[in-house]
């Protein structure tokens, strides 16, 4: 069978981008079928700008959540793609990463299916601010979603938490709707040498609010007083110094590496997490997890045995989690192993693929 990616991450090119956030999941296709090409349908420097200044807004945030979720600019890339997908080498099926376009300007008129974690539904019933669209718009931008899960031959989300979104919020055949989890992009062969008795918590996300961060701090202050040796490094965005905060800023993947190396524990109290493929990463380097009851952080970490979940909001409940784990390198090593071995088998991308070939009954 013959592979033909798309999406809009430009690291869809998997073979030219090796460790992009899709490029594990075409490797593994290409590694069992065979992929012949990529589509990245981005449009160029005028198209895009012509978008921009249609949902220009004074808050830059909102301005970039508006031109990403326009009905107009899906229209565009749908076009944009389905111009590439007819000049792309023969192929016997689309394999689509997220729903910011579709599969060309009629979405029934190809055979293709669809890897996500998210759709607009989710995202305006727990994070509306990250879903700005009103009236006309919204129901345009959902209508051209609907018709592109409804048309896609199979439909396979990461968690159950958005399998239950296609089939409630879209009306989709449960039938065709199966739960596929994510693959591992960055992790450590062997756990040789590894410690847990740094007392570090690593923190690994940009959107700092959205990703719980005021809530980390104000708990992490809380478990210091309890573990004064305590410390935690903020990988991602910088802020006020804070007794044993580090604020790393932006990195590297090697950089994030380096700070999953040099920590005992992860934790990311998100608000809002389709997936959070970082869980994933911490857990393949050897950290016990720490988050939310929420989203589909519990379909990523075993409460009790690869990590801690705390219930939404409550700060004292996660500065209990940090001080059960920074104040007990045992268990943080005992949790560490566990989670590594977890993502040893069934979190990989070849598992991710198998799944997919599974239900679909694809030919090996």
């Amino acid at each position: 069978m013959r592979v033909l990616g798309l999406s809009m991450d430009a690291s869809i090119d998997f073979r030219a981008n090796p460790g992009g956030k899709n490029a594990g999941l075409l490797a593994a296709l290409d590694r069992r079928f065979g992929v012949v090409g990529t589509v990245w349908p981005e449009l160029g420097r005028v198209g895009r700008a012509v978008h921009q200044l249609a949902a220009i807004h004074p808050d830059r945030d909102l301005w970039r959540r508006r031109y990403n979720l326009s009905p107009r600019l899906f229209d565009a890339r749908s076009a944009r793609a389905d111009a590439l997908i007819k000049r792309a080498p023969p192929h016997d099926l689309i394999v689509q990463v997220h729903t910011l376009c579709g599969p060309g300007r009629d979405p029934g008129s190809r055979r293709f299916v669809l890897h996500t974690d998210c759709t607009y539904a989710l995202t305006e019933r727990h994070h509306p601010e990250g879903a700005p669209l009103r009236g006309r718009d919204r129901a345009r931008f959902v209508a051209q979603e609907t018709a592109v899960y409804r048309a896609a031959e199979w439909l396979f989300p990461r968690s159950e938490w958005l399998r239950r979104s296609f089939i409630d919020d879209y009306g989709c055949d449960p039938a065709r709707v199966v739960r596929v989890g994510g693959g591992v992009n960055l992790g450590v062969p062997t756990l040789d040498g590894k410690r847990w008795d740094q007392r570090t918590a690593v923190f690994v996300g940009y959107e700092f609010e959205r990703k719980g961060g005021p809530e980390l701090l104000a708990a992490f202050a809380i478990a210091r007083r309890r573990v004064p040796s305590a410390r935690l490094i903020i990988v991602g965005p910088t802020g006020p110094a804070a007794p044993g905060v580090t604020w790393v800023g932006r990195a590297d993947r090697a950089g994030v590496a380096r700070a999953y190396a040099g920590a005992s524990v992860f934790v990311m109290p998100s608000r809002f997490e389709p997936w959070g493929h970082v869980f994933l990463e911490a857990m393949a380097s050897g950290l016990a997890c720490v988050g939310l009851r929420a989203c589909a952080m519990p379909e990523i970490v075993t409460h009790g045995e690869t990590g801690l979940l705390a219930a939404p909001g409550d700060v004292a409940e996660l500065a209990e989690h940090l001080v059960a784990l920074l104040g007990d390198p045992d268990r943080a090593e005992q949790m560490g192993r566990a989670a590594w071995s977890a993502t040893r088998a069934g979190h990989t991308w070849d598992d991710v693929v198998a799944t997919m070939a599974a239900a679909a009954g694809w030919p090996a």
